[in-house]
This record gives structure tokens, C-alpha cells and sequence, in this order.
């Protein structure tokens, strides 16, 4: 089997049985692309040595100057299809098994937004006023969200109503895999935000099935609410840009701060591996200043 067709049949398996997400198959399919033009589409996979391997590393890496993390992704992707391929028995060897090659990454801890930007951005989403539009009354709905459950901005825009439980105080998240968790509405203002929310949601006629739709009812990506979170850190006063997965970053550090156990955080995140969550557990200068003087009784010199 050549690799451009391994690549369609892998794909299909990856929507059939493995369930990937739509940004997940779009990634991988990228990936395996990119692979298939510097192999060559009718190479087959039998034949593909790790010396090929290391010489397309090499051109990521020294031609294309890519990023590490880029060149560990695309190997990682085409690791997977070698991987699909020894099971369905298209190969016998696998290449990466005898590749010595590391791809180090460079030691990043994530980016969380500090006290006086959550400040800021808090201040922005806390009211909602009768002049609000449905759509500003969306984002700040939205944003608010992602500040205090963690979620990721795929999840969030492919929340269906049927998975909002306010009865519950909860709502069903699918994740990465398939994986399915729950996100609690236990905040009151958050609470409130999406009753408010959701009571304007309900009057759209004609509305899709989604839980954040845009005014005409169809259902919004994830560039509207980067677009939408932008506008309003702008309107907040903050310089810097701010994304979804910042807002990750932010609630994650605040729960572990705060002493949650970091099994409970790793659940709450919808991390498959501890080693994931450990990223968080850095502590900000700032956490650890505050945590030094209650510790010796908030005494100042």
C-alpha cells in the first residue's frame, strides 16, 4: 500500500471507529500531507526506512525551519499511521521502532493571565445591561465560562443545549478522544450569566441544537469567540492578546493555588495524563509572595 493511500485509509478509520473530532482529522490530514509530499504519494510504506525518517526531520528542521514542536507533531502523526498499519498488517516493521531521533522541545510553562489583567477582564464580563445585544450578551457569556471551568474553546462551541443541566448545576463537556466530563456551574455570578444567557437563547426562533449560537441561531466556530474575547480584553484595557487557551492556563493555576488536588484538576481539564497537568503546577512569583506572607501572618517589614 502506498502512503497517500494508507493516508485516506487511515483517516477513515481515525472518523469510523476511533471517533476523532473534526479539528483532530484536519490536523492529522495536514500532517500526513505535508509527510506524503517529501516521501512521494506512491512511496510505499513497506519500503520507508528510518534514514528516510531522519532525512524528512532534517528538512523540517534545516530547510523549512520549522518549529520543534511542528516537526514533533508531524512525526508524531505519521507515527500514528506506521502504528494503524502494523495492526491492520499493511507492514510487518515499523521504521520508528530502530529511529533514533529526539525532538527536544523547549522548556515553555504555560501562559496564564496575571492579577490585574483577570481583574480587567472580570470587571468587563461581571454586568450585562439591558442595552446589550444578544451577541455581546454571548461572549461575555462564553468568556466567562472559560475563565472559571477550564474548558477548551472546541468544547465549548460544541456544547448542545441538551447538555446544559442548571437543575444540576453542571454541564456535560465532550472532550478530546471522546471523553466526556462534567464542568460545574458552582460560581453564582457564572451561574447567573448563563441563566441570563440561556433565557435570551431561548427566544431565537429557528435556533440549531448548539448552545452558543450567533443572532441569526447557527451555530458559532471557535474564530468567532478568539474574535469575540479579543474585542472584549480591547474593551477591558488590556494591551496584550489574550486567547481561549490562556484562560485555561489562568483557571488551572488558580485551582491548584488554591490547594485542589491535582488528580481532581487533571479530571476537571479533561487531561488523559497527570504528566499534562503537572505543567500548572509552577507557582507565580506573585501566588508566592501572597502564600509566604500568610504563612508568617501578612506582616510587612
Amino acid at each position: 500500500m502506498n502512503l497517500t493511500k494508507a493516508r485516506e485509509k487511515f483517516l477513515l478509520h481515525c472518523k469510523s471507529a476511533v471517533s476523532l473530532s473534526h479539528y483532530s482529522l484536519k490536523a492529522y490530514g495536514s500532517d500526513l500531507a505535508d509527510a506524503e509530499q517529501f516521501l512521494g504519494g506512491s512511496k510505499q510504506l513497506t519500503s520507508l526506512s528510518k534514514d528516510q525518517l531522519r532525512q524528512y526531520i532534517r528538512y523540517l528542521r534545516e530547510q523549512r525551519l520549522l518549529k520543534e514542536s511542528t516537526i514533533k507533531r508531524r512525526m508524531a502523526s505519521l507515527k500514528l499511521l506506521m502504528k494503524w498499519a502494523i495492526e491492520e498488517k499493511v507492514i510487518s516493521q515499523n521504521p520508528f521502532d530502530s529511529l533514533n531521533e529526539r525532538i527536544r522541545l523547549p522548556g515553555r510553562l504555560p501562559k496564564a493571565l496575571d492579577r490585574g489583567d483577570q481583574k480587567a477582564l472580570r470587571k468587563a464580563i461581571a454586568t450585562l445591561r439591558q442595552s446589550d445585544d444578544f451577541d455581546t450578551v454571548r461572549i461575555k457569556t462564553a468568556v466567562h465560562l472559560l475563565l472559571d471551568t477550564g474548558i477548551r474553546v472546541g468544547e465549548l462551541v460544541a456544547i448542545e443545549l441538551a447538555d446544559v443541566s442548571l437543575t444540576s448545576d453542571h454541564l456535560l463537556i465532550h472532550g478530546k478522544g471522546n471523553r466526556q466530563r462534567l464542568a460545574y456551574l458552582l460560581q453564582k455570578p457564572l451561574y447567573q450569566k448563563m441563566e441570563q444567557y440561556i433565557s435570551k437563547r431561548m427566544l431565537l426562533s429557528n435556533a440549531c441544537d448548539m448552545l452558543f449560537v450567533s443572532s441569526n441561531g447557527k451555530a458559532i466556530s471557535t474564530p468567532c469567540v478568539r474574535t469575540g474575547l479579543h474585542q472584549l480584553a480591547k474593551k477591558a484595557g488590556i494591551s496584550k492578546r489574550i486567547t481561549p487557551h490562556m484562560l485555561r492556563h489562568t483557571c488551572a493555576t488558580q485551582w491548584l493555588e488554591s490547594g485542589l488536588d491535582i488528580r481532581y484538576v487533571q479530571k476537571l481539564l479533561g487531561h488523559q495524563s497527570i504528566s499534562t497537568t503537572e505543567l500548572y503546577t509552577h507557582v507565580s512569583d506573585f501566588g508566592l509572595r501572597e502564600a509566604l506572607a500568610r504563612a508568617n501572618g501578612g506582616g510587612n517589614r
